[in-house]
């Protein structure tokens, strides 16, 4: 018969005993996580819980703070490989967004598992207070767009800008905006409440960033809570699966030595993309066959992420969307 356990994840999630007890009746053992390294929990359901940590009914997996979430995850599942046997089967229990990223990971190392999706206890308390736009209306907003590609962009920044000055340039950078788009970016980012600004002084705030990171513009209502994979894990998922075969080398000397190669065929694929009018690709399969027709001498995986790091097209696990300069003519 396979053993079956439960991994439950702590972050926005709160555990009380009696679902513990109800857990425990159908499962041998609960492995607890939490990214953020705390939980709170009733002060007088600790001893209970006490008795359950000592006869190893719920085991507390150690989670290091790290930047990246897929890095968290991996300790987890690192842990489980030595602890559980091949044949156990995992029921995961998470209120977060990222969730299915952990999923995968345990599905790629062999382990058998299934994922329960709950509801946040905390981030309806976020909501409330900064409400953020419905995905319908960002849709038919240009600068509601960009808001949303300079909120993706954060995620992959090593530092965020602290001063209006320095959030002026990486809005220019990251969207190529002209002075007057920029500064009305800016003005956008302070009133949605992603920006909170002190005198020249700024700082983001995180949980309203982390709404706008997690929003994907492909369902039809803002339920942000059923976000089932992080748009950046997933771009780079379908990016591996371009081609299993072509590898992109990442040192700085090739990117540079072939950079002045690639930048005058992306001019000529704008042209030929905003040819196309409403006939652009929406597939990112689709585009890649259509530019390696177009340009069969050019390394087309380098060429579409140049497009994507500089901010032609944008890819949010569904489609692709392009920017506001490949419909110009």
């Amino acid at each position: 018969m396979q053993s079956k356990v439960v991994l439950f994840d702590l972050e926005n999630n709160p555990p009380k005993a009696q679902l513990f007890r109800e857990v425990l009746e159908h499962y041998s053992t609960i492995y607890l996580f939490n990214c953020a390294g705390t939980f709170d929990y009733a002060l007088e359901d600790l001893t209970e819980m006490a008795s359950w940590i000592t006869s190893g009914q719920i085991i507390i997996l150690e989670t290091p703070k790290i930047s990246h979430k897929e890095f968290e995850y991996a300790m987890v599942v690192g842990q489980l490989l030595a602890l559980l046997d091949s044949s156990t089967h995992i029921e995961i229990i998470s209120a977060s967004a990222s969730a299915e990223m952990l999923l995968l990971m345990l599905q790629e190392s062999d382990i058998s598992s299934h994922l329960i999706q709950v509801e946040s206890t905390t981030s309806g308390k976020v909501a409330a207070k900064f409400k953020i736009p419905g995905i319908e209306k960002i849709i038919q907003s240009t600068d509601l767009q960009r808001v949303k590609l300079y909120c993706d962009a954060l995620s992959k920044m090593s530092g965020k800008p602290n001063t209006i000055e320095k959030l002026k340039n990486s809005v220019a950078n990251v969207l190529q905006l002209k002075d007057s788009d920029v500064q009305n970016i800016v003005g956008m980012l302070i009133n949605l409440k992603i920006v909170k600004k002190y005198d020249a002084q700024i700082e983001f705030r995180k949980k309203v960033l982390k709404q706008w990171q997690q929003l994907d513009l492909n369902q039809t209502t803002p339920d942000i809570h059923n976000e089932t994979l992080s748009i950046h894990h997933r771009l780079n998922i379908q990016m591996q699966n371009l081609d299993e075969n072509d590898v992109i080398e990442e040192h700085v000397t090739v990117v540079d030595k072939n950079f002045a190669q690639i930048d005058p065929i992306q001019i000529e694929v704008a042209k030929k993309l905003r040819s196309l009018k409403s006939e652009k690709p929406k597939d990112i399969y689709a585009l890649r066959d259509l530019l390696e027709k177009m340009f069969p001498e050019s390394d087309v995986r380098l060429l579409l992420k140049e497009l994507l790091e500089k901010g032609y097209i944008y890819w949010n696990g569904h489609e692709i969307l392009y920017s506001h300069e490949m419909f110009l003519n």
